[in-house]
């Protein structure tokens, strides 16, 4: 998201010479300077540049199918889901594939891109088993059919109960261009049949 200030200058230079016409007869005279001549020396001031940030304009939006997390070498494809009847996001019947809240914000425009995965499962761990694992600055990649590929950096990795879970900040408006990968996590309610918590990974696009 580089501004060089320039200046210019400009002197003007007067230069008195004495003319001899017999250097035996007469007295060389010295340089002088008449005040209209002093006057008229004067340095054009430096105009102020005004510094203007420019913002790197936001690629293309694109619809993911395939996710990449190398840090945790993960490597899976993403279909879309959407909202139940009761407002909550579906999940992928494959607890090996990744969601894509859709419709809703894709990858590349303002706003969050939602999306979420599997922890584990009744035969073992699942997709985002090891999402916990990330940290500041790991690089997650989503793709298109076309092979556009867009990455974001990973800001932070929280925690809440579901009670508890900033679901503006998750879900809500952004003027950033975000994205939040959302699993379970905790211990298991049989009677409920779901975790008590739920993890979030908060990241930004990189420019």
């Amino acid at each position: 998201m580089k501004k060089w200030i320039s200046s210019l200058i400009l002197t003007f230079i007067t230069i008195t010479t004495a003319s001899c016409t017999d250097l035996h007869s007469q007295e060389s005279r010295p340089e002088t300077k008449s005040l209209q001549t002093q006057q008229q020396e004067t340095i054009t001031p430096t105009k102020a540049v005004q510094k203007i940030d420019i913002k790197p304009s936001l690629p293309k939006p694109i619809l993911p199918t395939q996710l990449s997390i190398p840090a945790i070498k993960v490597s899976a494809k993403i279909e879309p889901v959407t909202l139940l009847p009761d407002g909550q996001m579906d999940v992928p019947k494959d607890s090996n594939i990744a969601g894509i809240l859709y419709p809703g914000i894709l990858p590349g425009a303002n706003g969050n891109v939602i999306l979420d995965g599997h922890v584990d499962s009744y035969i073992g761990p699942a997709i985002f088993f090891n999402l916990k694992k990330l940290k500041h600055g790991d690089e997650i990649t989503v793709s298109n059919s076309d092979g556009r590929k867009l990455t974001y950096i990973v800001e932070s990795v929280e925690i809440f109960t579901t009670a508890e879970a900033p679901l503006e900040r998750i879900f809500g408006k952004s003027t950033e261009a975000r994205m939040n990968l959302i699993t379970c996590t905790g211990r298991y309610s049989r009677k409920k049949k779901e975790h008590e918590k739920r993890l979030i990974v908060f990241t930004k696009l990189k420019l």
